[in-house]
């Protein structure tokens, strides 16, 4: 029987700014790209989020629908706006970000609103930390997450630092690592940028946490990706790409994790041999989502991606 991925958390409609004041409206948010990409892949994903009844609640819903995704505990409000970003890209392809969330209908998804049996079902459940970022959905996120914990389901955490996003840095880098403090988190996910927000390396970085974590990943953009896993460190390089732009590429990268991962659990049956091969084909899934423009439509397919893998062999 196949895996069942939960994903919870923000999702929303990235404008990318195409040209000179002209945008273009795709649907994104982390934990909604994940679970795009591993619908995508073959696997079977399910998204706990809200959006607003609006038209961009409705290009979000029938975009995932199309990518596969089990949609049916994404809530449409009547209360709230759906939440909206905007994407700028500079000559290499990087981001920078503005976001219309204050109201935005993914932060007041309310505990009352989810069906639990969704969560206690899960296989892995996998959330971000940007539904941390207010009182009211940082609560949600805990509850979610000790339901997940109790029901036995591998926990994902992938955290983003989006500085607009928080009151303060101080309060940003406090909430992000409390879930891995507090015990939640089987496999984390970062990029190098976001570890040095906490220590000089990702070695030492990972000596602070791996009590606590049992797979500790870091991207590291073009120059490949590094995991920590069972004592050791591996690093492996990526494949070279025209990178057109960046945004949804380490959700790519999780999403192809979180489904390989998926197929050999539990964690402990994993071998060094396993995860090797797993951050190969995550690091060429995220490298190729760079190729094109948009996070769900640049996702590839598990047949590009695996056709890249066995040329590497």
């Amino acid at each position: 029987m196949m895996s069942k991925i939960v994903c919870y958390g923000e999702v929303l409609i990235d404008f990318l700014n195409i040209q000179d004041n002209l945008f273009e409206a795709n649907p994104g948010g982390a934990p909604a790209n994940v679970a795009a990409a591993v619908a995508k892949f073959g696997g079977k994903s399910c998204l706990i989020s809200q959006v607003g009844n609006d038209m961009f609640g409705q290009m979000i819903i029938d975009s995932l629908s199309t990518c596969g995704v089990d949609i049916s505990n994404i809530k449409m409000t009547d209360e709230y706006f759906t939440t909206l970003a905007f994407v700028k890209l500079d000559s290499r392809g990087e981001r920078s970000f503005s976001f219309s969330r204050k109201h935005g209908a993914d932060v007041y998804l309310r505990v009352e609103d989810i069906d639990m049996n969704i969560v206690k079902s899960a296989d892995i459940f996998h959330f971000g930390s940007l539904s941390m970022t207010y009182e009211q959905n940082k609560s949600t996120t805990f509850e979610l997450l000790k339901i997940a914990r109790q029901s036995g389901s591998t926990i994902s955490y992938d955290p983003n630092y989006r500085s607009s996003l928080w009151e303060s840095k101080k309060n940003a880098l406090a909430t992000m690592i409390e879930p891995v403090e507090r015990g939640f988190v089987d496999i984390l996910k970062m990029s190098g940028e976001e570890v040095l927000l906490y220590d000089n390396d990702a070695n030492s970085f990972y000596n602070k946490i791996k009590e606590k974590v049992k797979i500790f990943f870091v991207t590291y953009g073009a120059r490949g990706s590094q995991v920590f896993f069972k004592g050791n460190s591996y690093f492996v390089d990526t494949i070279d790409v025209n990178v057109v732009d960046t945004t949804g590429c380490g959700d790519c990268f999780v999403g192809m994790v979180l489904y390989e991962i998926s197929k050999l659990l539990p964690i402990e049956n994993i071998s060094e041999d396993d995860i090797i091969r797993i951050i190969r084909k995550a690091n060429i899934a995220g490298s190729l989502c760079a190729t094109k423009k948009g996070a769900i439509p640049a996702i590839p397919t598990y047949s590009e991606v695996l056709k890249i893998f066995e040329s590497l062999k």
